[in-house]
């Protein structure tokens, strides 16, 4: 079994707040919190350690897919920790315990954050590897950012 991470960087024109609460309101999530082709049916989120992280999607072709989490770590602005789960329903079946590990800085220039995401213990398998798993991220980050520019 090989395991693999990935990591990618981002730096958005917000305080690193806004970003954080991002990752914690379900309301922002269902805006952002999915790749592309999916459409997000549900979030919850139990903003505590121990507590439930979840975002429910539904894919093109009619599956539904699952971002199922809890989170293990919450430092105010600067540090998220999940045991970050990807659950897939057929043609895709599977369940996938990883640890996602979300970092918040402050930016070289004022008011922007310099955003870490490191996901790893990823199983390597035709649904989950590098290319997809960065691909997922990148079209999810790139709606978190959109979200961003709306607003300025």
């Amino acid at each position: 079994m090989t395991e693999f991470a990935v990591e990618l960087q981002r730096t958005f024109p917000v305080p690193r707040a806004k970003v954080y609460r991002a990752w914690l309101d379900p309301r922002l999530l269902a805006r952002w919190y999915s790749p592309d082709d999916m459409a997000i049916t549900h979030t919850e989120v139990d903003e505590r350690v121990g507590g439930r992280h979840l975002c429910e999607m539904l894919h093109p072709d009619g599956s539904r897919h699952a971002f199922e989490s809890v989170i293990e770590e919450l430092v105010a602005d600067e540090r998220i920790v999940l045991q970050f789960t990807f659950v897939g329903a057929a043609p895709v079946a599977m369940r996938e315990d990883t640890l996602l590990t979300l970092t918040f800085a402050d930016g070289a220039a004022p008011g922007t954050t310099d955003f870490t995401l490191r996901q790893e213990r990823i199983t390597l398998s035709d649904a989950l590897n590098p290319d997809n798993v960065d691909i997922g991220w990148g079209m999810a980050l790139a709606k978190l950012a959109a979200l961003y520019e709306r607003s300025q």
